[in-house]
């Protein structure tokens, strides 16, 4: 092998280069995005009027066509007349589509809205002109078969720079829904930032509330204790004992009686139904049956008595009818001897009860109900602020999270839409 010749080592080759990512914040987001459009409609602007003259110089190539056809008779001479009629309808046909629609004016492209106007005028044009040929295909290629190849080249030609147009546009309007994307989550991000101060407020706002609070129920509570340490609460609660422990003597008191009176209780019902007492009296006697302790006292004395006398003689004459009539008539008559005992017991409970009762008066317990009413109140409130500086603090927390999200999917749809990285710094 000869000195410098042969096959060479390879080179190694050189690592990719990472592209450079650039820094940006939202602050300056609209202007990167005004730049990056501006570069993408003057990109597509210019492709566009690079295919809208190719594409009005094929139409022209075909108008061409079509004139050339029109002036060559295709030997109609020769034909069979209904197949002349036939052939010549087809021809007119198709001359006639292709004059009118290459007639069209094609507009001017200097915006977005001018290259879909475009788009949509030559897509309506090449359908009708495909139309036309296709249903006189048979015709033209039978017996035009020279200008039928022109026509289909010429039209593919067109058609396909038609459809790089639609692709321009459907490109075109992916990153315009891209970008409305971009400020669609940019706006989200700017009202999350504007309701984490606002929230921010309302939560010191609450805050201070909840302090104030706090002083407040630390005065209720105080004001309770001074009325709660007075020598009159004290006196108060004493008395109230006091009066507790006499309605045990009550309860005792009320148990003998109910006693007395149960061991009578047969005679006393079946009396109700044998009496001609008055309304007064009868309801007294329903007294002693239902609840006799509550009708024992010195002012109906006179008439109880009556009443059960009553009871008495009914049971021994037989008008009420008990099992052992002896026994009956000697536990009223035990009764009537304690009854001025019972009433005056019952009667010493109320004037004993009366007088303690009358003593409570030394302290203003209306005063006392009312400080804690106010201070639950006041707990009630405060337990409510405290809800909601919670509720406020997770709301705060999620909008702050969600900032973040708001980013990255900015960041992802501007890299989408530009040939540089971007990558947003927070501010």
């Amino acid at each position: 092998m000869v000195f410098g010749w042969g096959n060479k080592k390879p080179k190694q080759r050189e690592a990719d280069i990472a592209p450079e990512i650039k820094q940006i914040t939202l602050t300056n987001m609209s202007d990167v995005i005004r730049e990056i459009r501006s570069i993408r409609l003057k990109t597509i602007i210019a492709e566009v009027k690079t295919f809208r003259n190719k594409i009005s110089s094929n139409c022209k190539a075909i108008l061409n066509i079509a004139t050339e056809l029109e002036d060559d008779n295709l030997n109609l001479d020769d034909m069979d007349p209904h197949l002349m009629r036939i052939v010549k309808r087809g021809k007119n046909e198709v001359i006639s589509v292709i004059k009118k629609e290459t007639a069209v004016v094609i507009p001017e492209i200097n915006s977005f809205e001018d290259i879909k106007t475009f788009n949509i005028t030559s897509t309506r044009s090449l359908k009708k002109i495909g139309d036309a040929l296709g249903r006189q295909s048979r015709i033209i290629h039978h017996f035009a078969k020279k200008y039928a190849n022109k026509l289909k080249n010429d039209l593919k030609v067109i058609t396909d720079e038609n459809e790089e147009i639609n692709t321009l546009v459907k490109n075109f309007s992916e990153f315009e829904n891209n970008v409305e994307q971009i400020f669609e989550n940019l706006g989200k991000y700017n009202q999350s930032q504007k309701s984490i101060i606002t929230l921010r407020e309302r939560k010191k706002q609450s805050e201070k509330t909840a302090k104030d609070l706090y002083n407040t129920i630390k005065n209720n509570i105080e004001d309770i204790k001074n009325l709660k340490d007075s020598n009159e609460y004290s006196e108060f609660l004493e008395i109230k004992e006091k009066i507790n422990s006499l309605f045990s003597l009550r309860n005792k008191i009320k148990t003998e009686v109910e006693l007395q009176f149960s061991k009578i209780s047969r005679p006393l019902n079946k009396y109700v139904y044998v009496s001609s007492m008055d309304k007064p009296q009868k309801k007294l006697l329903m007294g002693l049956i239902e609840n006799p302790y509550d009708v024992l006292s010195a002012s109906n004395k006179p008439d109880l008595v009556r009443i059960l006398e009553s009871v008495r003689r009914a049971v021994q004459s037989g008008s009420v009818s008990v099992k052992d009539t002896v026994k009956s008539v000697s536990q009223i008559d035990v009764l009537l001897t304690k009854l001025d005992t019972i009433i005056k017991e019952i009667s010493a409970f109320g004037e004993s009860k009366n007088d303690l009762e009358s003593k409570l008066s030394i302290f203003n317990v209306e005063k006392l109900t009312q400080a804690e009413n106010i201070l639950t109140g006041h707990q009630n409130e405060k337990s409510d602020i405290e809800a909601k500086i919670k509720t406020l603090e997770n709301e705060i927390t999620d909008l702050i999270e969600s900032l973040p999200k708001h980013i990255k999917s900015i960041q992802s749809k501007l890299n989408e839409i530009s040939a540089v990285q971007y990558s947003i710094k927070p501010e």
